[in-house]
């Protein structure tokens, strides 16, 4: 079975838990994408409707194609269910976010969320959180933070765009940071998120509630 096969059936599954009428964070990527595939087989088929709640303009413009409402997170309350995708999970929960792009918005919406699920296939899992860690930065003295960071030896690089630096949907850039093993993921979160013009970071820390984990010998719950 391929990676896109694993991603479908990570994002079938969540699909599962989706009740009608629900408030639906929906997250950004790949993964994602076959999650919202699915909704809209649910829709059509089923009657499906939910609120939902997109982090990213390009999920906002996918759950619009296929026949779902989306909101905006100020009005509504409380998110009952947000599925989203992790660039690497280790086995306490933790994760690597936002290599798409949408980390401050993904952020955002996880924590007013009741239940955050990612849903992941088996390569996305390691023993140890490892690789870049993206950074959603203001544009202003953006080169000054890249030198600070080159200094404390974070390997930091502008994520780029087709024209130049990449712009998030909240028109800040990217930075990322090649990192290899994190080996006190804590600290290095604290130390990042105090940093002027660091708005918000990709790691997530002790946020999500379960993982679906698409693996070649069937789907497998981490909680």
């Amino acid at each position: 079975m391929d990676i896109s096969q694993l991603k479908k059936e990570a994002g079938v599954k969540a699909c599962q838990m989706v009740e009608n009428g629900m408030t639906l964070g929906v997250g950004t990527g790949s993964t994602v994408a076959y999650f919202i595939e699915e909704l809209g087989r649910r829709h059509r088929e089923e009657g499906l409707e939910a609120h939902c709640v997109p982090t990213s303009i390009r999920s906002a413009q996918a759950l619009k194609k296929c026949g779902m409402e989306v909101c905006d997170i100020d009005k509504v309350g409380r998110i009952d269910l947000t599925v989203d995708g992790a660039d690497a999970v280790d086995p306490k929960l933790n994760g690597l976010k936002g290599l798409g792009g949408a980390l401050l918005w993904e952020k955002i919406v996880a924590e007013n969320s009741d239940h955050y699920v990612w849903i992941v296939d088996e390569s996305k899992l390691v023993d140890t959180l490892r690789g870049k860690v993206c950074l959603e930065v203001v544009k202003f003295g953006s080169g000054k933070l890249l030198k600070q960071l080159e200094e404390c030896g974070l390997n930091p690089a502008f994520k780029e765009g087709e024209n130049g630096p990449a712009l998030t949907d909240s028109s800040n850039y990217l930075i990322e940071l090649d990192l290899g093993e994190i080996k006190d993921p804590a600290f290095l979160a604290n130390d990042l998120k105090q940093r002027t013009g660091v708005i918000e970071h990709g790691m997530f820390l002790g946020m999500v509630n379960e993982v679906i984990v698409a693996t070649q010998s069937g789907i497998k719950i981490m909680k």
